[in-house]
């Protein structure tokens, strides 16, 4: 599960590698050579899944001769070093001291740490992770937490049950890891009886490709390679291509783009009496509505998607449809009588519907609903809850 439409456990680990390369300028030259090409070529593709044994092999061929050990083991103690997510915290907040503008290089460089210029290939990469971090909420930063921990796991030499639970997700050939990649799409066009569908047609890379862009935050590649994947794909409808392309960029936050696909996608499915493809729109539109923090249409648009996800009989729409029923009344301020009421109804009906892929979700709306009326630390428990789903 994604956590940050940037961030990713590769990248966190790439994060810490910039950290150390920054500050211990005593290493020497050649080591710092050898650092700085390994974390360039890394960052250049940090947006694909990473291969830790390859990542972990290569940090085991920079040695850096005054500690007398590896990078992998100096990064290994380094990333097991933070215990708490407030130490995660504190990380982010020392890294994004090291990068600063080019003309203040020079006055602020000190001895303790190497500057970076905020416009380098370093700097670029930890303004944007810090940018993503801040982005995130409480229960996104325990998840990402989480998975700094299994990173640490693995880079440090002992961690090969950590390491097949992140490697997994990035194996292709396992049918069940991508049938839940696309479920985190919502489903996007893709209605649960046209999955294996897609999931086995000849286009299978363009569209994992896409679904790996999409996580990492890439919305150029995503684009790209969802095009690839539509053209290669003589079943691929315009309604569903633009859907798809609305979802993409509802992901990484680009609300307007996603808005103007959505109305262009919704417009061919009506022409094309393509109920399905509205019912998902429907539910792409009610997200939007959400994450602009718009209440009252919310609250409408969950009702419609409600309705239609009935008549289609669709499980997994009605069970999200009830839980952004519920999100929709507590963003609104509803009494606490109507917000839980809606919270338990929406949990009746993803246990019922068996639709559990929706579980951390409905603990992410049920935290939401304990925090707003008073129950904070049964929040946090939920939010724990919901990180716990997540990450199953």
């Amino acid at each position: 599960m994604v956590f940050s439409a940037y961030l990713s456990a590769p990248k966190l680990v790439l994060l810490a590698g910039v950290d150390l390369y920054s500050r211990r300028y005593d290493w020497g030259p050649l080591a710092l050579s050898d650092i700085a090409q390994l974390l360039v070529r890394h960052v250049c593709l940090a947006g694909r899944v990473a291969e830790w044994s390859q990542l972990r092999r290569e940090l085991d061929l920079v040695l850096v001769s005054s500690e007398g050990r590896t990078l992998r083991q100096l990064l290994g103690q380094r990333l097991k070093q933070l215990q708490s997510v407030d130490e995660l915290h504190r990380f982010f907040d020392d890294v994004r001291q090291l990068v600063v503008e080019a003309e203040e290089t020079r006055v602020r460089a000190d001895g303790d740490s190497m500057l970076l210029d905020s416009e380098s290939v370093f700097g670029i990469f930890v303004r944007r992770c810090c940018l993503a971090f801040d982005q995130l909420e409480f229960h996104q930063i325990s998840g990402l937490f989480f998975e700094w921990q299994q990173a640490a796991e693995i880079i440090g030499g002992r961690g090969e049950a950590a390491e097949e639970r992140l490697v997994q997700r990035s194996r292709v050939e396992a049918e069940e890891v991508v049938e839940q990649q696309i479920a985190q799409l919502e489903g996007g066009a893709v209605t649960k009886a046209a999955r294996q569908d897609y999931i086995s047609g000849h286009g299978r890379s363009h569209y994992l490709a896409y679904l790996s862009d999409v996580g990492s935050g890439e919305s150029e590649r995503a684009s790209a390679e969802l095009r690839r994947f539509f053209d290669s794909d003589s079943r691929s409808t315009h309604q569903n291509a633009l859907l798809h392309l609305a979802g993409m960029r509802a992901q990484v936050g680009m609300s307007s783009g996603a808005r103007l696909a959505l109305a262009e996608a919704t417009h061919v499915a009506r022409d094309s009496q393509d109920h399905a493809c509205l019912m998902y729109a429907q539910c792409w539109e009610t997200r939007l509505l959400l994450d602009g923090r718009s209440a009252l249409a919310a609250q409408q648009a969950a009702s419609a998607l409600v309705a239609k996800a009935a008549a289609l009989g669709s499980r997994d729409m009605l069970a999200a449809g009830s839980i952004y029923a519920a999100d929709a009344l507590l963003l609104g301020g509803a009494s606490p009588q109507r917000a839980f009421e809606a919270v338990v109804a929406a949990r009746a009906l993803v246990v019922e519907l068996g639709v559990s892929r929706l579980s951390s979700d409905w603990w992410q709306c049920s935290a939401r609903a304990w925090a707003q009326h008073g129950g904070v630390r049964v929040g946090e428990l939920h939010n724990l809850l919901c990180v716990h789903y997540k990450t199953k």
